[in-house]
């Protein structure tokens, strides 16, 4: 029986694509189960293709621009451990505020910090973005293709690692090259492998840096899940809700495999959820998360005040060319406790309902050593609250 991921067409024990079985790269694509074969996805213009199909004409330059396909070798990405609160607010720029925000943790897009230029320093960072000097800053390397591109085409030729190590960040996500759904399956296998050499050349020059998981397939999460296995040093990983997983459904599955790659490890892992407050209810099985999301600062300069008690957002009036310090202040602070309480409420009900059956009736504890397939993801007991499970790292 095969395991499909919520993107798939196909129904139970189909076998995968004829043109699959003979390929090369099948073992670490892991094959497709609609269509002969991934070149079903083929825009058929192979002289305009820039990705990796094998029919492109710069195919080959493509492929070889990465290094290859293979991410199953030692990499050298640094990760120092310190403790990160439930939420991040991510701030998008300084306009309309007159001070420092104190924060103690914000997050920032890489790509707008190299905006700053060469010679950027830690000062000047903090003015451009009105963030405290005390601030702990993560860098997002999350954006649209065109972004991300441009970022892997100058990333060595104007040395874009060396000029985020001077400008005091405590960690940075690895750059999230897409697995877009209507490309060849190469096209994904050469993107999670420019994801690590960026994360590596970004640890070379001494930052803390974050890998991100993107994936598709059940393949693509047995292969992470062997990459963390042989970087047991690795704590922190990151994934992104915006786009490919802002639907529950797609959410819960890759959640669901994350919580089966914790099982396979025997620890636990610590989620950047960018974009993932909406997906809270499942993010409360892992034991780890900060979320991290634009929504107060995008309120505060559209003029909204958070109301939590209410869980709403209301107008404000203000005058032209009034500072928004006081109300983003508010809304940071205001919209943070909401998230943890979020969490919290959830966290319990999920300890009820391990502890319970449907009748509310207690029931024995469940052992966290008996084999388990993709069929049991739903069933299956979070790592921090059974008895004699993995035991968490400590920080």
């Amino acid at each position: 029986m095969i395991r499909l991921s919520p993107t798939a067409l196909t129904v139970i024990g189909q076998p995968i694509g004829l043109g699959c079985q003979q390929c090369p790269l099948l073992k670490p694509c892991g094959g497709i189960y609609q269509g002969w074969n991934c070149l079903s996805q083929c825009c058929g213009k192979p002289e305009k293709c820039n990705t990796a199909c094998f029919r492109s004409r710069k195919y080959i330059q493509t492929v070889r621009d990465a290094g290859g396909f293979d991410i199953n070798q030692k990499w050298q990405i640094a990760q120092a451990l310190s403790k990160l609160p439930t939420y991040i607010p991510h701030i998008g720029h300084g306009y309309g505020r007159s001070e420092c925000s104190r924060t103690r943790n914000v997050a920032l897009t890489t790509y707008d910090v190299l905006r700053l230029g060469s010679d950027c320093t830690p000062t000047r960072l903090r003015e451009h973005f009105k963030i405290s000097p005390e601030s702990e800053v993560l860098l997002l390397s999350i954006a649209k293709d065109n972004r991300l591109e441009h970022y892997w085409k100058r990333e060595v030729s104007q040395r874009l690692p060396e000029r985020l190590a001077t400008m005091g960040i405590q960690y940075v996500t690895a750059p999230n090259y897409s697995f877009p759904l209507n490309v060849p399956r190469p096209e994904h296998l050469v993107n999670r492998r420019r994801s690590l050499v960026s994360a590596e050349r970004l640890s070379a020059v001494g930052l803390n840096v974050i890998p991100h998981l993107n994936a598709v397939t059940q393949t693509d999460w047995d292969c992470w899940r062997d990459f963390l296995r042989d970087h047991p040093h690795l704590y922190f990983v990151s994934m992104e809700f915006q786009t490919g997983l802002c639907q529950k459904f797609k959410a819960k599955w890759h959640l669901r495999q994350l919580l089966n790659v914790q099982e396979a490890l025997g620890r636990q892992l610590h989620l950047i959820a960018v974009g993932g407050r909406r997906h809270i209810s499942f993010l409360a099985e892992l034991a780890f998360v900060t979320v991290v999301n634009t929504v107060p600062f995008m309120r505060t300069m559209k003029r909204r005040r958070f109301h939590r008690l209410a869980n709403n957002w209301k107008p404000v009036e203000s005058k032209p060319g009034e500072a928004l310090d006081d109300l983003w202040s508010h809304n940071s602070r205001a919209y943070s406790r909401a998230v943890s309480q979020e969490f919290r409420h959830f966290k319990r009900q999920n300890l009820r309902l391990l502890n319970t059956d449907d009748y509310g009736i207690a029931e024995t504890p469940i052992e966290t050593g008996a084999l388990h397939d993709s069929s049991q993801l739903e069933f299956w007991p979070i790592a921090d609250l059974v008895p004699h499970a993995a035991p968490m790292l400590s920080l």
